[in-house]
């Protein structure tokens, strides 16, 4: 936390954290810490894990953000103590920790703050959606058959009714969570055809797995998507409607559907797939049942503050009621 630790200018050091990780933002640059951990699928607890996740961030990350992230440092022992380092390994015995170095992005430009403190227009989400169609025609579909099939989206969709299911803590989230299911399940028998044909057209990519507002800042040059899921590939390789289900859910769950509603309309007729308009309500429901479920998750979680975890309770209600909705149309 102190400034003089850094090796670029810095006059003062602010600490957030993630239900996963630290982010000390330091004068023009962040470094994200993985803490020790095993939350879902993330297992960062131990610094070889840890080193290899902030790897994989890089990975990811860098086709979409390359001026955003810039590489992984490791914090070393030294006599007396501890230094920033570039381009250490894993196996570098005198490596404590390790950290995603990332470019400072303005706060007040992140999607959230922008529609908190209403500041977004429809031109900033047409910009949003315009840009997301041109991220999912270079990637990649390599694998679309096998994640992006009926019955990799079933599999998917049931396993994760089912662990929402042991984390509702009253009987409301629950007949939420059984309205889902319920209509999730009727939905795949009723569309397997359709489901598949996306996979085989070249609808399912490689894509960001995780589209929150959050993870969209509205730069100088442009918006841009952070945070793509490093845990699992099958995560990543989703419909486009899924993805704009995602980004969809979050702005209903900030009451601004109409935004949403832009979202959509400018991606599909950009996109030339106006079968998204079929396919959204289901994977509305989907995606809020998982963040319910992360949310559930957060809730639990010992090393965020007691608000913090009160607040994911909360949320997590309003989520599973929004999935209810969304099931019941």
């Amino acid at each position: 936390m102190r400034p003089e630790f850094y090796p670029h200018p810095c006059e003062r050091v602010d600490l957030r954290q993630t239900m996963t990780s630290w982010l000390l933002f330091a004068g023009p640059l962040v470094y994200k810490i993985k803490k020790p951990l095993r939350f879902g699928l993330a297992d960062s607890t131990t610094p070889l894990k840890r080193f290899r996740l902030c790897q994989d961030e890089i990975l990811l990350n860098r086709p979409i953000a390359a001026d955003v992230y810039y590489g992984v440092s490791a914090i070393v022992g030294t006599p007396g103590k501890y230094v920033l380092a570039k381009d250490h390994s894993e196996t570098s015995s005198d490596a404590q920790e390790f950290a995603v170095v990332m470019r400072r992005l303005p706060s007040g430009r992140f999607l959230d703050q922008m529609v908190r403190d209403e500041a977004i227009s429809l031109s900033d989400i047409c910009s949003v959606a315009t840009n997301l169609v041109a991220f999912h025609s270079g990637a990649s579909i390599d694998k679309a058959q096998l994640w992006g099939s009926a019955q990799a989206i079933s599999q998917l969709i049931t396993s994760n009714l089912a662990e929402a299911g042991k984390l509702a803590a009253d009987s409301l989230t629950q007949a939420s969570i059984a309205s889902a299911r319920s209509y999730a399940l009727h939905f795949i028998i009723t569309h397997r055809q359709s489901l598949d044909n996306r996979a085989r057209e070249g609808r399912v990519r490689d894509s960001h797995g995780n589209l929150r507002c959050q993870s969209v800042c509205l730069t100088d040059t442009g918006p841009v998507f952070l945070g793509r899921v490093k845990y699992r590939e099958s995560m990543r390789y989703v419909d486009a409607a899924l993805e704009l289900a995602s980004l969809a859910v979050d702005l209903d769950l900030r009451g601004r559907s109409e935004l949403a509603h832009e979202l959509i309309e400018v991606y599909v007729t950009e996109a030339h797939d106006p079968q998204v308009l079929q396919l959204l309500r289901f994977y509305k429901c989907h995606r809020a049942v998982v963040q319910g479920k992360l949310e559930m998750l957060a809730s639990h979680h010992a090393h965020l503050a007691i608000a913090q975890r009160l607040s994911a309770r909360g949320k997590a209600r309003r989520l599973f009621a929004l999935a209810r909705s969304y099931a019941e149309g």
